[in-house]
């Protein structure tokens, strides 16, 4: 009994879909050689992996102790072969990036030209979204994100975690005065978000003890762009409340004043969110781990 070690990829990413088309996509062959590879090996074990009926498929028992086994022979000939081709000049091949603009601009910045220089081979295509992309996947390999995807067969891996602040500029506290605690802020200009899952009428915080709560702002203008809003503070237009990491020069240079001493603020992910399969190419998963590790350095923590 033989068959080709892709076939075993390709058995593994059709139980994931369960869906010849979707399967065929994720592995960049037409749906006919998917399904002629998955006929002949099961024939070479002599062993029905999938019932089909009508537009509906699912695994056999036997399918599901097969798929078990080979997750992991996958597993180890992948670790295997890491091992061995453990120089940057072997991992090649090109990844899509999604990600909302401001990592785009703190990533190009830094992490992008450093990762390069550890991978010339690795081709980096980089689409910058709207944050109302970010619910569903859209066409690229990775997507950095803020936000767990509404699409449950997708991977959300954490990378860093992040702390939001509620900052103004000198000129605004000067002329309005400077809010002692979270509900105060109902009686200022607030710069909202017009891009979340909810409506962003209230600002939800935690502080250092453990309590949380919440409060209901507004004050006549608002921005889908963290940058904007950042812009919008340090013209004196109201109170952001936004990642810590993005203001740091403007906290540095007085520009801008973090709100009760720091005491409140929320607390955010960042996930590479990615398409459920079995085997990951390794340029995808050392883009991850390597991005982790950046995060892990960086001044957004």
């Amino acid at each position: 009994m033989s068959f080709p070690i892709d076939s075993l990829r390709m058995f593994c990413v059709l139980s994931e879909t369960l869906n010849f088309t979707e399967a065929a996509e994720c592995l960049s062959i037409s749906q006919p050689t998917l399904s002629r590879k998955i006929s002949q090996l099961e024939q070479a074990i002599n062993v029905r992996l999938f019932h089909r009926g009508g537009n509906q498929m699912h695994l056999t028992p036997q399918g599901r102790m097969f798929l078990e086994t080979s997750h992991q022979i996958l597993e180890r000939l992948d670790n295997t072969l890491e091992r061995i081709h453990d120089s940057p000049e072997t991992i090649r091949g090109d990844i899509s990036i999604g990600l909302l603009h401001p990592m785009a601009r703190f990533l190009s910045d830094s992490f992008f030209k450093a990762f390069k220089q550890r991978h010339p081979n690795v081709n980096i295509r980089l689409t910058t979204l709207h944050p109302a992309d970010l619910t569903e996947m859209p066409d690229c390999d990775v997507m950095l994100s803020p936000m767990l995807p509404s699409d449950l067969s997708l991977v959300a891996k954490p990378l860093m975690h992040f702390k939001c602040i509620f900052c103004a500029s000198p000129d605004y506290i000067e002329l309005h005065g400077e809010p002692t605690q979270p509900i105060d802020l109902a009686l200022h200009a607030c710069i909202t978000n017009t891009n979340c899952p909810r409506p962003n009428s209230a600002w939800h915080w935690v502080d250092g003890k453990g309590n949380s709560g919440s409060v209901n702002v507004g004050g006549g203008i608002s921005s889908d762009s963290v940058d904007i809003a950042i812009n919008l503070a340090t013209a004196g237009m109201g109170i952001a409340f936004v990642p810590k990491g993005q203001v740091v020069e403007k906290l540095e240079t007085g520009e801008l004043l973090e709100l009760f001493n720091g005491e409140y603020f929320s607390k955010g992910t960042i996930y590479a969110i990615y398409r459920t399969r079995a085997y990951l190419p390794t340029r995808f998963t050392v883009f991850m781990d390597e991005l982790k590790a950046f995060f892990e350095q960086s001044i957004l923590n």
